[in-house]
């Protein structure tokens, strides 16, 4: 088979779809060397992010802007079909929510990470959300396969675009095998000293956005902080995203800047090691699709809170405190109750390492390698896909 495969988001994004594009497409490669890949992007690849480097990929820079490419295949619906860039393609991967121009006989695979900028468009940038309201029907439209990270998702695609049935198939995202608890007293007071954390620490990971709900736990954590045996420090970990001086505006009106550090984007060894000192991995977003942080907390043995929202509890199953991410109190509660109770926290570290058995970059790769293969055999049907 040829496959083509956008890789844009791989090569952009270092979290998010960027992580899921990147991962599955690795482990593909690990378990595929017969097939004839061909990796698409929009922008140049970085020494941070390259191409694969195996011997059946093959990468191709496409020359025009994504800018301009968005604004000929989706506002002007120009004809100029993706194979032009990448020449004969049996199977054509969308990873990131878009189908391009593409030939009737190439079969289409599209990936559907949620539909936040339908369910909770007050939770998206609106220049995105428009983007996404546009493209997204178009793409389950035309696609052949409409593979999402989570069932709560494909639900959401039924009941919002009629999606049929049959064309549905869950290929969720995992956790990479190099996410497990440090115990290097070394490297984790090297990182303790380097953001100056104190325990007991509540760690947040995730973009700072409204939809992370970092207003929400910051406000939780406030009040944790002042009983007895409270934590002591809240660290947040991520990327400034829309409307993020929010989140630093409330900071400083709480007057918690010396308990409340925003350490940004972090590397991924130090994103191991925030996981594995941190006494509370705190998740409480008002919506995802799938939410791969509090699986990665699991996996270094921290347990976790989140939201009993969306995706979330199919996600965590029993391994995590669910609690209503609009109810400060509950939050606030959870994080105390999880510090005073050392039989919970191990209770949930061994349910969490059971629960990211699941979720496997392998597993997921296995499965879109038979979606690839069913589609070339000429198949129609994916529905409960094994």
């Amino acid at each position: 088979m040829r496959i083509a495969i956008d890789y844009t988001a791989a090569i952009r994004q270092g979290a998010g779809i960027g992580t899921y594009v990147r991962n599955l497409v690795t482990a593909i490669l690990e378990q595929d060397q017969s097939n004839q890949y061909t990796l698409l992007t929009s922008g140049r690849p970085t020494a941070e992010h390259p191409f694969p480097n195996a011997a059946n990929v093959r990468g191709r820079n496409i020359v025009i802007p994504d800018r301009y490419l968005n604004i000929l295949w989706y506002r002007w619906r120009v004809p100029l079909p993706a194979t032009l860039f990448a020449g004969q393609t049996d199977i054509y991967h969308g990873p990131d929510f878009v189908l391009p121009p593409l030939g009737r006989s190439v079969r289409k695979v599209v990936t559907v990470h949620d539909l936040a900028f339908i369910e909770h468009p007050e939770y998206a940038v609106p220049s995105l959300a428009a983007y996404l309201r546009k493209v997204v029907p178009d793409a389950i439209e035309r696609a052949d396969v409409i593979a999402t990270v989570s069932q709560e998702v494909s639900r959401t695609l039924i009941a919002h675009f009629q999606a049929p049935q049959e064309k549905l198939t869950v290929v969720p995202n995992g956790v990479a095998p190099h996410f497990r608890r440090i115990t290097d007293p070394v490297l984790l007071g090297a990182t303790r000293n380097k953001y100056h954390l104190k325990h007991p620490l509540v760690l947040a990971v995730g973009t700072m956005e409204p939809r992370k709900n970092h207003l929400g736990l910051i406000k939780a954590f406030h009040q944790a902080q002042r009983r007895k045996h409270g934590p002591a420090m809240l660290a947040i970990a991520g990327g400034e995203g829309w409307l993020y001086e929010e989140t630093r505006n409330l900071v400083a009106e709480l007057q918690l800047e010396r308990k409340v550090r925003f350490l940004g984007r972090v590397s991924e060894l130090e994103l191991i090691t925030l996981y594995s000192m941190a006494d509370v991995f705190a998740f409480p977003s008002f919506f995802e699709g799938f939410g791969i942080p509090p699986l990665e907390a699991m996996a270094c043995g921290t347990p976790v809170i989140t939201s009993n929202t969306s995706s979330l509890p199919e996600v965590v199953g029993d391994a995590a405190l669910q609690v209503d991410p609009h109810n400060i109190d509950a939050l606030s509660n959870a994080i105390q109750r999880l510090l005073d109770d050392e039989a919970l926290r191990e209770d949930l570290r061994q349910k969490g390492y059971e629960q990211i058995k699941h979720y496997t970059w392998a597993a997921s790769a296995r499965k879109m390698l038979t979606i690839y293969q069913k589609l070339y055999n000429g198949e129609t049907v994916f529905t409960d896909m094994r």
